[in-house]
């Protein structure tokens, strides 16, 4: 955080740098890549997947899979936001086996307060933002994208071949992955990306410049060689403000055991304390408010799309 020169004990004037937090409107502080939908013009960028390239330079798995809870209670706004679900690291889930009682009930009521307790799956991963119209100053920088189910969908065709070539390809590769276009649309209120689609096949493009790559003559793939163009890309890749490990699943604190709590018995039909619930209210490390919530980015099938597994 920058550090200002301002004596602490001297009169602060209302213009100074200490409040330039209230002028900063959607900024990427925490390093995750929310783009906001225009109703009208949509939202279009071009992005590099990126490898998970840990601190001390070892390759992990590509994205971190996550699966939360969303609860919309709105009577209830302390308790409204995501849950990260226990079937992360568990067996069963508190939240799952109360979906699953309310959506089998045979009265409609249940059913209806059912989709209060919504689930859906988030892959995190890195990407280089190359092209962003819409926010310029994040071009150029490494952050952390959330995607759904359609986005990873268009990995998984790649991985396989069911793209317009018919040639596998790892998009995350440094020097045979593919841009991303990203094109989402406003679709009956929720963010489409049918028209997303990756590029042709092309080395990494770091400060507008290309990887140079020599063909392997095995495998007729590119191959990054030289070492310092090697060295570059490493230091690059590694000089970040964000970790992807951040963002893996964790369990309940003991705080998120009361909420949780208090949101079964309110789907039960019992009263809640109000002043236990007013206590409780705070901020906890993996609930969000419903304002991040508008500008997460939902895919409109990630809803529902967890609930394959009955309790």
């Amino acid at each position: 955080m920058k550090e200002l020169e301002i004596d602490l004990f001297d009169s602060i004037d209302a213009q100074s740098d200490t409040l330039d937090f209230l002028e900063k409107k959607g900024s990427a502080l925490d390093g995750i890549y929310r783009p906001k939908v225009d109703k009208k013009e949509g939202y279009t960028a071009i992005i590099r997947f990126l490898p998970n390239l840990s601190k001390d330079g070892k390759v992990l798995q590509s994205a971190i899979e996550k699966h939360q809870h969303y609860v919309d209670l709105k009577n209830y706004p302390d308790l409204v936001g995501y849950y990260d679900c226990e079937r992360n690291s568990k067996d069963k889930c508190e939240i799952c086996t109360e979906y699953w009682k309310l959506n089998k009930s045979t009265n409609a009521a249940d059913v209806e307060k059912s989709n209060l307790i919504k689930r859906s799956t988030k892959y995190y991963s890195y990407v280089l933002i190359i092209e962003d119209k819409q926010n310029k100053e994040l071009e150029g920088k490494i952050m952390i994208y959330p995607y759904g189910v359609k986005i990873k969908d268009k990995i998984k065709n790649e991985k396989d071949g069911n793209n317009t070539s018919g040639e596998p390809c790892n998009v995350f590769d440094l020097a045979n992955g593919k841009n991303f276009k990203l094109v989402i649309k406003e679709v009956a209120g929720f963010p489409n990306y049918d028209n997303s689609l990756f590029m042709d096949i092309s080395p990494i493009q770091i400060n507008g410049k290309k990887a140079p790559v020599e063909v392997d003559e095995k495998t007729g793939k590119n191959k990054i060689t030289n070492p310092k163009a090697k060295e570059s890309i490493m230091k690059f890749l590694l000089d970040r403000t964000v970790e992807l490990e951040d963002h893996k699943p964790s369990e309940w604190t003991s705080e998120q055991k009361v909420k949780v709590t208090q949101i079964l018995e309110i789907l039960e039909g019992n009263d809640v304390n109000t002043a236990a619930r007013t206590a409780s209210k705070s901020s906890f490390d993996n609930i969000s408010t419903k304002e991040s919530v508008e500008t997460f980015g939902e895919d409109d099938d990630d809803a529902g799309d967890f609930f394959e597994i009955e309790e």
